[in-house]
């Protein structure tokens, strides 16, 4: 009996994510890369940079450290909120990291101050999948906190759909963050210079003709 084998096919995924990355840069939208299903395979993230994404994204910290070592020329952010245990090694091996907790945000701000770093900061809102996020309300004062931080960059806003309880992105919840993001510029005087509407569950309302913002 043989034995089991996975082939992995890197012409493929490299064709696939520049195929994603030319029909989204029609529309204004940059691509993060999710490397969280390939464990910390260098080669696989070496070719979604080289198929143009700027941005590696993943969920597991150790993924990062590893792909970080092999010299991959991107950004690197983690997908979740870190561990207020592993805030020192977030701010030594990822750029950014998504955050829903302002504790973890200051200790963020402490260990990047002790390393001479700064760190990116997106903040999660909570749009109606109830998996993560600051209510919508609390974000104001949430962003307030951040900015006064010092080695911390408030990097613009999230949210997670499509992922808990079924929500899936439309007109609504995506006109919502918009508005969102527009109101903490107009009140704080920043740039937002992310708004993250989620994952791949978004590419059939992104591509949809005639779709609004």
């Amino acid at each position: 009996m043989s034995a089991t084998r996975l082939e992995i096919r890197l012409d493929r995924i490299h064709h696939n994510a520049k195929t994603l990355v030319d029909r989204l840069a029609l529309l204004g939208i940059d691509v993060v890369g999710g490397t969280k299903a390939a464990l910390d395979l260098p080669e696989i993230a070496r070719e979604l940079v080289r198929a143009g994404v700027t941005c590696i994204g993943d969920s597991r910290l150790e993924n990062i450290e590893t792909m970080r070592r092999a010299g991959l020329p991107c950004e690197f952010t983690l997908i979740r909120s870190p561990m207020i245990s592993q805030a020192d090694r977030v701010v030594a091996h990822a750029d950014i990291s998504h955050n829903t907790e302002i504790e973890v945000v200051e200790r963020l701000s402490t260990c990047a101050r002790k390393q001479g770093r700064t760190h990116g900061v997106p903040l999660m809102v909570e749009l109606g999948d109830l998996r993560e996020g600051i209510l919508p309300d609390e974000l104001p004062r949430f962003v307030d906190q951040v900015l006064r931080l010092p080695n911390i960059a408030f990097r613009g806003i999230g949210t997670n759909l499509a992922c808990q309880s079924g929500v899936a992105p439309d007109r609504d919840n995506m006109n919502a963050l918009s508005s969102l993001a527009n109101s903490l510029e107009a009140t704080f005087g920043v740039v937002v210079e992310t708004v993250s509407g989620g994952n791949s569950a978004n590419l059939g309302w992104a591509s949809r003709p005639g779709r609004k913002q």
